[in-house]
């Protein structure tokens, strides 16, 4: 069951980065104020999922039986990840 639970983070943590890539992506088509705002949400969602990988390398290491835990609360990271894509793209296109 933990290690299934593992895969599951890991495999969130996978996503948010082709999240971020595709949002990079995006950015470059973007007006060239909102790709300003879009390159600096970018930048910090790099430095995120970093914190979010080097906290899961260490709990996974050091407290497998509590993974359950941190992967709940690494998902509610990845949905307001998400949230925040939403957000900044709804205002995109009403501008």
């Amino acid at each position: 069951m933990a290690n299934k639970k593992m895969g599951q983070a890991e495999k969130a943590l996978r996503d948010l980065g082709k999240s971020i890539d595709d949002l990079f992506a995006k950015s470059k088509n973007s007006k060239e104020d909102m790709k300003k705002e879009l390159d600096e949400r970018i930048e910090e969602l790099k430095r995120n999922k970093k914190t979010l990988e080097e906290k899961f390398s260490s709990f996974k290491e050091e407290h497998s039986d509590e993974f359950e835990k941190f992967e709940t609360k690494l998902q509610e990271a990845a949905d307001e990840v998400k949230e925040a894509f939403d957000k900044l793209f709804k205002k995109e296109k009403k501008e």
